[in-house]
């Protein structure tokens, strides 16, 4: 009998499917095993980690739902990012096996994949993996190693797979596209790259991600303006600050800035999207407003906003005058408030202890219901989690009681019946029903939640 084995990706971005994808065609060439997407039934459990900001942390209470929940004989391995910095860490917790990413395809392959299947669909297509640039805010050089590119004519393969169902592809690197090339050509090679992907495939839009100033050569903004169906670069530009961006280590703002107005010349309408850090060490009100000033010029359509994280192994944990919480926090909040962007925030976990958040949460969610919603799944072949539903348990609550004072006409609670019934299980039902039952409620709010959350209504 093959056993039941589950993939739990972690919650960030794209290079977490490819990894996915590699894994899951060594597992099904194997032939042992049988994919699932509940990882409650698994034999095997493989939970790939995220080791960035408070996602750190998600990986660590996504181990511990795990434990709690899954089968009481499953073997459970986690894989991932984290590994590369808090691995001892990890080997302390009871109950899991810590794997790299290459011994964990070392485990299960039997021959070379001849035919490579993505199994978990994608519009993006990977060109690279790792950074050379040395930021002094981020740890991902030290988590990913070498910088390694594919070879274009794999990369032009991979847009031809896509091509033909495809209006627009996602052309990134994980984590740094602009050194596309430097390994295997000798040189940055990225627009040699686009023009054979733009000239060989034109009936399609692309995006450009994860680029970086410096690689904004006239070459690369030659290659843009020739090519209409380029039709969006994610530009970080960081901040605004020379001061700031020195102790980043990144180019100066004038250099930035002058690539930007050559682009918007040249291409008005190439939508550029950007990323700001607000409350990295030293930032003074002043900078901060400087900053917003330059966002409202309009130049960006999207904007992502993070606040600095003091992250250890990095430069920057050790700079003087780090910002407190609540200044990082509330300069986040204003440039997500004022420009609708994307927030990216972090709590002030710089001395988090691996081991103890993953025993805090092991208590917690083993008082909880095993499964919180009917369908957690949200790829093809990956077991999903409802693991942040439970961590925000008492939104959910809040939902349910609001569905439970709407529903007046009898039109109503068929309508809301039917919604809550499908989103949430009929365990954390109950549970949501017991709180009600048992809380400070009047008699008619009790017999309305016993009518929307009870299977049977009595």
């Amino acid at each position: 009998m093959k056993k039941k084995i589950a993939i739990i990706m972690c919650n960030d971005m794209h290079m977490d499917i490819e990894r996915s994808n590699v894994l899951l065609n060594y597992i099904m060439q194997n032939g042992s095993y049988e994919i699932v997407c509940d990882y409650t039934i698994a034999n095997i459990v493989i939970i790939q980690t995220c080791a960035f900001g408070e996602k750190k942390k998600y990986s660590v209470q996504v181990i511990a739902d795990v434990r709690a929940n899954s089968r009481s004989d499953a073997k459970v391995i986690v894989t991932g990012c984290l590994l590369s910095i808090n691995k001892e860490e990890l080997e302390a917790i009871p109950g899991i096996e810590v794997k790299s990413f290459k011994e964990l395809i070392n485990f299960f392959k039997k021959s070379k994949i001849c035919h490579f299947e993505k199994i978990v669909p994608q519009n993006r297509v990977i060109v690279s993996e790792g950074c050379l640039k040395k930021c002094s805010y981020c740890v991902y050089p030290l988590i990913v190693g070498n910088y390694k590119s594919k070879p274009i004519e794999d990369v032009l393969l991979e847009v031809e797979d896509l091509y033909d169902t495809e209006t627009t592809i996602y052309i990134t690197g994980a984590q740094e596209t602009s050194d596309y090339g430097i390994d295997l050509y000798g040189k940055p090679s990225f627009p040699k790259l686009l023009q054979k992907i733009c000239t060989q495939f034109p009936d399609c839009n692309y995006v450009i991600g994860w680029f970086h100033p410096v690689g904004l050569t006239d070459e690369m903004i030659s290659v843009i303006s020739q090519n209409k169906n380029i039709v969006e670069i994610m530009l970080h530009i960081q901040h605004v600050s020379d001061t700031i961006l020195k102790k980043m280590n990144r180019p100066s703002f004038e250099f930035t800035d002058k690539r930007i107005q050559k682009l918007k010349e040249l291409r008005p309408d190439l939508i550029i999207s950007t990323e700001v850090i607000v409350g990295f060490p030293g930032e003074t009100q002043l900078e901060f407003q400087n900053l917003v000033k330059y966002l409202e010029k309009g130049y960006f359509s999207d904007i992502g906003v993070a606040s600095y994280e003091q992250v250890l192994e990095t430069p920057a944990s050790i700079m003087e005058n780090q910002i407190p919480l609540e200044i990082r926090q509330k300069r986040l909040n204003f440039i997500k408030d004022r420009f609708g962007a994307c927030a990216y925030p972090t709590s002030n976990n710089f001395e988090m202890s691996v081991i103890e958040e993953y025993l805090k949460s092991y208590s917690f969610f083993k008082t909880l219901p095993k499964n919180i919603l009917n369908n957690r799944q949200k790829y093809n072949c990956i077991a999903g989690v409802d693991t942040n539903i439970k961590l925000k348990l008492e939104e959910v609550l809040q939902e349910v009681s609001e569905y439970i004072s709407a529903s007046r006409s009898e039109f109503d609670f068929q309508r809301n019946q039917k919604y809550l019934r499908e989103k949430y299980t009929l365990e954390v039902r109950s549970m949501f029903y017991s709180i009600f039952e048992n809380g400070n409620f009047k008699k008619g709010i009790k017999q309305k939640a016993k009518k929307l959350l009870l299977c049977n209504g009595s």
